[in-house]
C-alpha cells in the first residue's frame, strides 16, 4: 500500500506556482469575456433600437387616422350633416371612412340615450364590412346588417343575444368623463370575441355644453400581434407591447413564449405574468438612454424600452429583450480558440492536482453527500471513521456520534408532532364548523353569506351570467315570540330554516340566516324571472306546510320575500344587489305581507 501511516491534511497542498498560473489564466479569460460581452451589447442595442423604430412606425401608421376621423365626425354632427335623430342615415358616411382606412375595425356613433350605430370590420372576419346597430331591436341587441346598394341598412346577418349599451363600454365612458378633449379608452375585449381593441372617442357638445353624441374610431389589436409575430427578431429575442399606465400586455412577438392573455381571456399584468422573466422586469417610464440589461434565470438580457405616444395623454411601452449569450456567441467562439492554448497548458497541472485531490477530497465528499441527503443512519455506519487521514477519521467519528443523537431526537419529536397534529386537526374542524354555521338553525351564517356573495359576484362578472338574491322575513315574528315565548320562537325559526333548506333548488344555491327572523338566498345563474318563481314557490310551500300560530290571522306562519337580480359589472357594487332585495322585502311587508316583491319579472 502506498501510504502506510496517517498524515495531517495540512501537509498535502497544491504547489504555489500552479495557483499563480491559474490566476493569470483566469484574469486573461475574464478580460476576454468582458470585451466580448461589451461588443455583443453594443451590437444588440443597435439592433433593438432599429426594431423599436420599426414597431413604433407601424403603431403610428395604425393609429394616425383615428384623430382625423373623430374630429371630422364631430364637426359633421355639429354642422348637421350627420343626423342625431335618425343615425341610420349616417351609414354611407361611416362606411366610406371605414373603407378608406383598412386598419380600422369600427367607425361609430353613440348617443346619451344608449343608441349605437357603426360601420364595422369584424375582428374575427376583417375581410367583411357591415353595419352594426342596437337601434332597431326592442331589447337593444347588437345586430349586424349587410349594406345595401346605397350603403344603407340592408339584410340583418347576425345578432348578439345580449343587450348592448354603449354607455357601459370604455370608449363612451372615457368620452363622457372627458367631454372637452378626445380620449383614448381602455383596451377592451369585443362583445362575444376573444379579440381586444382600443378606441379614440370624442364627445360632441351642443351650445349649452350638453353631450349630444360620442364619435369614435376603433382598431383591433390582433393586427399588432400579427405584425410582431412576423418580425424576424433573431438571436432568440423577444418583444412585447404594454400599456404604460396599467402595465397590461397588448401584443407579443411570440405568444407561445410570452402569452398576452390568460385562459379566461383576461390580459396579463406585467407584474403578475406567469413568465418570471417578465414578472421581475423593472421598467422605467421613459425611453432607455443608456445601455440596460437584466438578469433572469441566470441569463443576461439586453433591455430596450421605448415609449410610444398615441397622443391625448395615452402612451404604450415597447420592450425588446435580447439574450446576450446568443448575440455574443460568434464573438465568444473566437475567444474560445484563443483560450484553448491556455487550457492545454493547464491540463498537466490539473491532472496532477486531481490525483492529489482525489485522495484527499473523496472521503470528505462522501461524508458531505451523506449529510446533505439527511442519511443519518449511513453517517453512523460511515467507514471513513477508520480513514488513513487523521482529520478525515476525526470528522467521520464526530459526525457519526452527532447523527446517532439526532436520530434519537427525531424519533421522539416525530411522536410528539404526530400527537399534536391530530389534536390540532380535531380542534380546527370544530372551529370551522362553529364559525360557518348558525348555532340555532344549523344553516349557514351571515359570514358565510357575505363571503359566498362576493365569490359568486366575481364569478358572474367573469362569465357574464345573472346573479339573484332573495331576502325573506317571517311575518309578525315579534307577535309570535310575545305570544308563545322565545323557546317556541326558536323552534319556529328552526322549522322555517329546515323547510327553506329542503326547497333549495341547486347545490350551488346558498341559504343563510341573515339576522333575527330574516333569511337570505344566493342564486347563481338565475335571472329575475327565475328568482321570482323560486321566491313564490318558497312562500307558497311554507304557507301550505301550515305551521300553526294562534296569535294572528291567517293562523299559520307565512313569509314576506323580496328579490333582486342583475348581470354584475365591474363598475357595480355587490352591496347594491342586497340593498335592492332588502328594499323589495320592505315593500312586500308594507303591502300586507305574505307576498313576493317585485311582482313583475323585469330585470333592473
Amino acid at each position: 500500500m502506498l501510504f502506510t501511516r496517517t498524515y495531517p491534511l495540512r501537509l498535502v497542498i497544491i504547489l504555489p506556482f500552479s495557483f499563480l498560473f491559474f490566476i493569470g489564466a483566469a484574469a486573461f479569460s475574464v478580460i476576454s469575456y468582458q470585451n466580448s460581452q461589451t461588443l455583443a451589447r453594443s451590437m444588440g442595442q443597435n439592433f433593438a433600437r432599429e426594431l423599436s423604430q420599426r414597431i413604433d412606425q407601424y403603431v403610428s401608421n395604425l393609429t394616425k387616422v383615428m384623430p382625423e376621423i373623430t374630429d371630422a365626425n364631430a364637426t359633421q354632427v355639429l354642422n348637421g350633416n350627420l343626423s342625431i335623430a335618425q343615425p341610420q342615415q349616417n351609414t354611407p358616411w361611416l362606411l366610406s371612412q371605414l373603407r378608406q382606412s383598412e386598419q380600422l375595425s369600427f367607425v361609430s356613433m353613440a348617443f346619451p340615450d344608449g343608441r349605437y350605430i357603426a360601420a364595422a370590420r369584424p375582428p374575427n372576419s376583417p375581410e367583411h364590412i357591415e353595419i352594426a346597430s342596437n337601434i332597431f331591436n326592442p331589447e337593444h341587441h347588437l345586430i349586424g346588417y349587410m349594406p345595401d346598394s346605397s350603403d344603407h341598412l340592408g339584410q340583418a346577418i347576425e345578432q348578439v343575444k345580449v343587450s348592448y349599451d354603449p354607455r357601459q363600454r370604455p370608449f363612451m365612458q372615457c368620452a363622457l368623463a372627458n367631454p372637452q378633449l378626445p380620449c383614448w379608452g381602455e383596451i377592451y375585449r369585443y362583445v362575444q370575441s376573444e379579440v381586444y381593441g382600443i378606441s379614440l372617442s370624442k364627445a360632441v357638445l351642443d351650445a349649452q355644453g350638453n353631450v349630444i353624441a360620442v364619435v369614435a374610431a376603433d382598431i383591433a389589436l390582433n393586427r399588432l400581434n400579427q405584425f410582431m409575430e412576423k418580425l424576424n427578431i433573431g438571436y432568440g429575442g423577444l418583444a412585447f407591447l404594454l400599456e404604460q399606465q396599467s402595465g397590461k400586455l397588448i401584443a407579443s412577438s411570440n405568444i407561445q413564449r410570452i402569452p398576452v392573455k390568460a385562459a379566461d381571456g383576461n390580459r396579463f399584468l406585467l407584474k403578475q405574468h406567469p413568465i418570471p422573466l417578465l414578472r421581475n422586469l423593472s421598467i422605467s417610464q421613459q425611453d432607455n438612454l443608456v445601455d440596460s440589461h437584466v438578469i433572469a434565470d441566470g441569463k443576461h438580457y439586453l433591455l430596450e424600452v421605448k415609449q410610444i405616444k398615441l397622443g391625448e395623454q395615452q402612451s404604450w411601452q415597447l420592450v425588446v429583450l435580447l439574450p446576450v449569450d446568443q448575440i455574443a456567441a460568434p464573438i465568444m467562439q473566437q475567444v474560445k480558440v484563443t483560450l484553448f492554448i491556455t487550457l492545454l497548458l493547464l491540463l498537466l497541472l490539473i491532472f496532477i492536482g486531481a490525483q492529489l485531490a482525489r485522495k484527499i477530497a473523496r472521503p470528505i465528499e462522501n461524508i458531505a453527500q451523506i449529510a446533505s441527503n439527511n442519511e443519518l443512519q449511513k453517517l453512523t455506519e460511515n467507514p471513513s471513521k477508520h480513514h488513513q487521514y487523521v482529520e478525515v477519521s476525526h470528522l467521520a467519528t464526530s459526525l457519526a456520534t452527532l447523527a446517532k443523537a439526532q436520530l434519537d431526537s427525531i424519533h421522539t419529536l416525530e411522536q410528539q408532532v404526530s400527537k399534536r397534529t391530530l389534536e390540532l386537526q380535531k380542534a380546527n374542524q370544530r372551529l370551522t364548523t362553529l364559525s360557518e354555521q348558525d348555532a340555532l338553525t344549523g344553516i349557514a351564517n351571515r359570514r358565510v353569506f357575505d363571503r359566498c356573495l362576493v365569490s359568486e359576484w366575481q364569478q358572474a362578472i367573469a362569465e357574464n351570467s345573472p346573479l339573484s338574491v332573495i331576502v325573506c322575513d317571517i311575518d309578525h315574528f315579534k307577535s309570535f315570540n310575545d305570544y308563545y315565548g322565545h323557546q317556541a320562537g326558536d323552534k319556529a325559526l328552526q322549522a322555517v330554516a329546515q323547510h327553506l333548506q329542503a326547497h333549495v333548488r341547486h347545490s350551488s344555491d346558498l341559504l343563510a340566516r341573515y339576522g333575527g327572523e330574516e333569511f337570505a338566498l344566493i342564486l347563481p345563474n338565475t335571472d329575475a324571472a327565475q328568482a321570482a318563481k323560486i321566491a313564490e314557490n318558497l312562500r307558497q310551500s311554507l304557507f301550505a306546510a301550515a305551521i300553526p300560530r294562534a296569535d294572528l290571522a291567517p293562523w299559520v306562519i307565512s313569509l314576506s320575500l323580496g328579490y333582486a337580480s342583475t348581470y354584475p359589472q365591474e363598475s357595480q357594487k355587490v352591496e347594491e344587489l342586497v340593498r335592492r332585495a332588502d328594499k323589495q322585502l320592505y315593500v312586500a311587508k308594507a303591502n300586507g305581507r305574505n307576498q313576493v316583491q317585485p311582482a313583475s319579472t323585469t330585470i333592473v
